[in-house]
């Protein structure tokens, strides 16, 4: 895996990607290549954003005073057979979206043409007021990106292909048969991935209102979880390995290993949420490489107690948690830490995830780990 560095931007375009493609190739393999595809919902829609841009570094704060807005279409397939209700515990709608942005700034930010594939789980789609969750990822081109000479100010971007990646939550209130209502917020980030500098990526939560229009209608019946899915809505404790590689803060082009353990307990507060609570124990290798000459001879490694939610759509856990430390001879940016996650668990006892942990809006790695549940 991938050290973050200082920004969070990196992480989140691998984080997302990572997500989009977890959730889209197995939903496919399910709902399409099953022969059910007959069975699904066909879609367009049309939404509105409008939002405001994170002024995520000191750079890039005096020109972060604008609120983009945007529009966007979109078709979809919208999945209702039993397996895909299975793999998520809710239907799913596999898509595409067509948008145009306008970053309220044509002089230095200019506008994006985007287009993105994405993976949306339906929680209760039977019913008239139902919840959704989209992933999506895909292709910008960014119409006014950073010249030296005649937008030196746009540190946002530097390259007219860019790579969008956008998460939403959305309630949605079905008018008729055909005609739903959307409603909710999406965060959204474009950047280069790092192909080239300036690339502090522009990062716009927005609110979203929007209509979708059925051109072929389905049911969607009510449905039981399995026996093996009925398992893993109970209480469980885990435990899981962890590790990525980090760059080294003296020379950032070689990477020192970061080795940790993690151990929870998921406690289920309804049908897809949980609280969990639990301790984390990490060695940061680049630490200990700096530290060589520290003439106290602290250690670097540090420890943690853990406590948060997890939103539980099927196989996947959505983690959110915040971190204490409770032994960190050398001393991190904050007392508290923020950590992001999504697993995926197995039939049997093993997960698999993705991890991400920060100091406020300041990323601190990315990790890959792999786990059992008990």
């Amino acid at each position: 895996m991938m050290h973050c560095g200082k920004r969070l931007r990196t992480c989140l375009l691998t984080a997302l990607a990572l997500v989009l493609t977890m959730l889209w190739k197995p939903v496919l393999a399910r709902a399409v290549w099953q022969g059910d595809s007959s069975r699904a919902a066909i879609n367009i829609g049309l939404t509105g954003h409008t939002g405001f841009i994170i002024p995520h570094s000191r750079d890039i704060r005096d020109i972060s005073g604008s609120n983009p807005w945007g529009i966007e279409a979109d078709v979809s397939l919208h999945f209702t057979n039993e397996r895909a209700w299975q793999y998520l515990q809710g239907y799913p709608r596999l898509g595409a979206a067509l948008a145009y942005y306008n970053f309220d700034n044509p002089e230095v930010l200019g506008s994006a043409y985007t287009l993105l594939l994405y993976a949306e789980p339906f929680l209760s789609a039977h019913r008239r007021f139902s919840l959704s969750f989209r992933f999506g990822a895909g292709l910008a081109y960014m119409d006014n990106i950073y010249d030296p000479d005649t937008n030196p100010d746009n540190l946002f971007y530097s390259t007219r292909i860019s790579f969008p990646l956008e998460i939403n939550l959305l309630g949605n209130y079905r008018l008729s048969e055909r005609w739903m209502l959307r409603a909710g917020g999406t965060y959204k980030h474009i950047s280069n991935g790092g192909l080239r500098q300036p690339n502090k990526g522009i990062n716009f939560p927005s609110a979203t209102l929007g209509l979708s229009y059925t051109l072929r209608p389905a049911t969607f019946p009510v449905r039981q979880a399995s026996a093996g899915m009925r398992e893993q809505q109970k209480r469980h404790f885990l435990v899981a390995l962890f590790g990525t590689g980090k760059d080294r803060r003296d020379e950032p082009s070689s990477k020192l290993p970061l080795l940790g353990i993690t151990a929870y307990v998921s406690q289920p507060i309804g049908r897809i949420s949980a609280l969990t609570g639990g301790a984390e124990w990490i060695a940061d290798y680049t630490l200990r490489k700096y530290l060589e000459d520290d003439a106290e001879g602290r250690n670097f490694q540090r420890g943690a107690l853990l406590v948060g939610h997890e939103l539980r759509i099927g196989r996947f856990r959505f983690n959110q948690q915040l971190g204490v430390y409770v032994y960190a001879p050398y001393k991190a940016r904050d007392p508290v830490y923020q950590r992001w996650g999504l697993e995926y668990h197995t039939d049997g006892r093993m997960f698999y995830g993705i991890n991400l942990k920060a100091h406020r809006h300041v990323a601190d790695f990315l990790d890959a780990r792999v786990g059992l549940r008990f």
